[in-house]
């Protein structure tokens, strides 16, 4: 499908209002690098966003990351952001008593054989990226197999994506609750999502399940070399990596101004 069919089916989307667009941030917005503090979200992909703003009903950011980095990573003022996944007060409170604390420092202790693998810290989670070991799949199996215990005691779970596992409690809830809140709380008809991976992919089930009765939507896929089989399957359209993304934005923005 090209650019322009994606954003010609993007925009009879969001022709239902009120209508929102969604999107992921790392991988999506923002390009995936070797180290996560790095990212950063281009000036055309802020631009293109802010374009949007003021079309339609809301543009919001969901990320794992917590909401103020997704702040500073996107800088675009006037956008919506939710971070951790959409944490809300009440999950807090039971999140709270999963301290993941004494796992972490677990992992940190076991990840002295794996010196490759970076230990990324987040508000209620933690998250282990190999992206820059030689051996990816087998550190990858061998990182599995030491966090489940760890995980099962801490009364957590684990969270796979593009060369990270994450480590979250239990009750963390994913992005498809955040994306429905969002929903619910604007009274959305028309949505239009961007993600790039496997967390992604409930949001994805979720809007065909609300087209299926009645309310618009599109699913989009940004996909790369690292995209599983199960993302692009889940999507109703693709976008090749960010600089599309980019290109997606200004399309979509001038689409709807016309």
């Amino acid at each position: 499908m090209t650019l322009t069919a994606v954003v010609e089916q993007a925009a009879g989307a969001l022709a239902a209002r009120p209508a929102a667009l969604i999107s992921d941030v790392d991988g999506t917005l923002s390009r995936i690098v070797p180290r996560p503090a790095d990212a950063v979200v281009s000036e055309k992909a802020r631009q293109g966003l802010a374009a949007l703003l003021p079309l339609l009903d809301l543009v919001a950011a969901v990320t794992g990351r917590e909401e103020a980095v997704a702040r500073c990573m996107v800088a675009c003022e006037g956008l919506t952001y939710v971070g951790s996944y959409g944490l809300d007060a009440e999950g807090a409170a039971r999140v709270a008593a999963s301290d993941l604390g004494a796992a972490k420092e677990s992992a940190r202790e076991l990840l002295a054989a794996y010196p490759c693998v970076t230990l990324e810290e987040k508000d209620v989670s933690f998250s282990l990226h190999f992206r820059n070991c030689a051996d990816g799949e087998t550190v990858r199996q061998a990182l599995i197999a030491l966090l489940e215990p760890i995980a099962a005691a801490a009364g957590g779970r684990l969270l796979e994506g593009k060369q990270v596992i994450e480590l979250v409690p239990a009750a963390l809830p994913g992005k498809d609750d955040a994306v429905a809140n969002l929903a619910r709380d604007h009274q959305l008809k028309g949505i239009v999502y961007l993600g790039d991976d496997l967390s992604d992919t409930a949001v994805f089930r979720a809007i065909a399940a609300r087209r299926a009765a009645g309310q618009p939507g599109l699913a989009i896929a940004v996909v790369d070399g690292e995209t599983r089989a199960e993302v692009r399957d889940a999507a109703d359209a693709t976008l090749a990596g960010v600089g599309e993304v980019e290109a997606f934005l200004a399309a979509l923005a001038r689409r709807l101004g016309r």
